[in-house]
Order: C-alpha cells, then structure tokens, then sequence
C-alpha cells in the first residue's frame, strides 16, 4: 500500500510484490521510499526501495493462517494454508469453478459461495450440483427469479467441454491456455488421470512445476473422489478441439498490447480457429507477434529475436485472406 502516486495519468495507491521471497529481495520494508512502475503500461510494480525511513521495519513473514490458523507451509515461492476447508481457500475454489473459464454458472459470484459456504456449508464442488430450490431461497437476496436462475445455469452447467473442465478443477499453475492443451493432448479424463510426467512434460511450453502439479492433483484421492462424485451426478465432459485448419497453420503467436477491434480472448480464438497456436512469452520458437497499443517487453524482445511482427490492420488482412 503506497502513498497515491501519478503514474502516466494514472493514480497508484498499491504496486505488486508477487511473494516474501519478492520481498526479500527487493529489500523492501514497511516505511520504506520504493521506486514504483506500470509493468507491461497496465500493473503497477515495486522495483525496489530508494531510502528508507527512521522507523522503516522488515515485513513479518506469515507463519500462521489468518483464517483457520493453520500452519502456513511453503509450496515453491507461495506461502499457502494447507487446510482444504479454510474458508477464503474454499470460496475460491468454488468461485473458480463456476467462473466463466470454467462450469460458466450465470450469476454466480464471489459473494455467492461465500454465503453457500456459511449458510449452506458448500465446501466440494459436487455440493453445488445437490443444491434445491428451497435451500437457495433461505438465503438474503435469494429471491425466486434468482434462484430459478442460478438452479437453471448450474443444471446447464452439467455439458462442459473438456478444456473448461480442467480449469474449472483448480489444478495449481494450470490456467485457460494449458488447460486446453492438456485437453488436446489427452482428450479425456481418464487418460488425464493417468498422465505421466515425461508425458507432461513433452506438451510444448509445459515446464515441470506444470507437469508435477498435475501429477500431484490425480494422485491425490479427495480429488479423484470428487470427479467421480460430479460425473456421477450428471456432468457430461465432452472435447472439441478448437483448433482449426487456416492462415496460422503451424504459428506459434503472442500477443501484446491492446487491440482496438478484438479482446486479447477474441484475437486468440480467431488464431486457433485458423490453426495457430498461442503462447504466453516470447522464445525462438515464437513465429508471430501481433502487437497492439501500448505493446512492451515483449515487443522489445520479439525485435531482439528477428521475430515477425504484425499489428492490428495486417492481422485483419491475414484473416480476411483465409
């Protein structure tokens, strides 16, 4: 939490420090002057410090959960609380779940499995597809058009493609991209299930806290139990690749910036659709950039890297020539 500060028109009144070990190296204490930046012209970022002041004090590393106190263990650069039932930890979980990335639930929200957890004690998955309609409806705020809504959109729910199953499962370091390739490589989820690290690990830019946090969820039997557990209330996974045939066969495409015609989630779609492949950074083994407004670190490296840039108007031409 900083003094608000002017960045580009833009008033900051808190940066990012992505974890203690951020922390320590960057030196950074509680009452301490740090040099603060727009990363990528979008999150602000502490650099460093400047000075400190007179009662400048190290940041307490967190040894107990705020919640349910817990003892904090340490998972690679992440302090977690390792109780399953910890409500934040639950709350998101659930939210993850029914996001738009995941079971697409309408209308469901953070404040929603906060009160499912506390009033209805929520705490699986599977719970939400046990819900009825006179349990919603004990809830504040929970009137018939609401519940009628949110009881439909979870029975809806139940038909999910492959990919979103995936993310929607919270499988640490997995986010929409790797949860689709995971789906593409494997095409179901007993073969996921069964999935080998060296097997992981060949799907292209999946490194190995990847591989074994996926290894780690499957040997795990709450998980296993819990995915039987929502098949066998009705959830029917399917899988349709959405990768196509087109202009972007075999492209390896990144993109930066802000596009003026297309969200970054558009744009990504179009590429696949037309048989390119999108990936987060830039390597040598990126054959296209598109860059929008505002592009950053990324361009700089593309430009390093010899790599073909295209911007808005010659991607629009690209597709309109498929």
């Amino acid at each position: 939490i900083l003094e608000p500060v002017d960045l580009g028109g833009v008033t900051v009144k808190k940066a990012t420090l992505n974890n203690y070990g951020d922390i320590e190296r960057k030196k950074v204490k509680l009452n301490s002057r740090v040099l603060v930046r727009r990363s990528n012209d979008v999150i602000p970022e502490i650099l460093g410090v400047t000075e400190y002041y007179d009662n400048a004090d190290f940041v307490p590393k967190p040894t107990v959960c705020l919640y349910c106190g817990e003892t904090l263990i340490e998972v690679g650069a992440n302090i977690v609380c390792p109780n399953k039932k910890c409500r934040p930890r639950v709350i998101a979980k659930i939210t993850n779940f029914a996001s738009k990335n995941g079971f697409d639930i309408d209308g469901f929200s953070e404040m929603t499995a906060g009160q499912l957890f506390d009033e209805l004690n929520v705490e699986k998955f599977s719970d939400l597809f046990k819900l009825s309609k006179e349990d919603l409806l004990k809830l504040e705020g929970f009137k018939e058009l609401k519940t009628n809504k949110i009881l439909s959109s979870i029975e809806k729910s139940k038909n999910i493609d492959f990919s979103k199953f995936i993310y929607a499962l919270g499988i640490d370091n997995i986010g929409k991209k790797t949860a689709g390739d995971l789906a593409d490589k494997f095409k179901d989820i007993t073969s996921l299930k069964n999935a080998t690290f060296d097997e992981l690990i060949s799907i292209d830019e999946f490194g190995e806290i990847m591989a074994k946090g996926v290894v780690d969820y499957f040997n795990d039997s709450y998980n296993l139990s819990e995915i039987d557990e929502l098949i066998s209330l009705g959830v029917n996974i399917n899988h349709t690749s959405a990768k196509g045939d087109g202009i972007f066969n075999g492209e390896k495409v990144v993109l930066t910036g802000t596009l003026t015609n297309y969200s970054r989630d558009e744009a990504s779609k179009i590429i696949i659709s037309l048989g390119g492949e999108v990936v987060s950074s830039v390597s040598s083994k990126t054959t296209i950039v598109l860059a929008g407004e505002s592009a950053g670190s990324k361009l700089d490296k593309a430009k390093k890297l010899g790599i073909k840039i295209i911007d808005e108007s010659e991607f629009v031409a690209l597709i309109n020539k498929n």
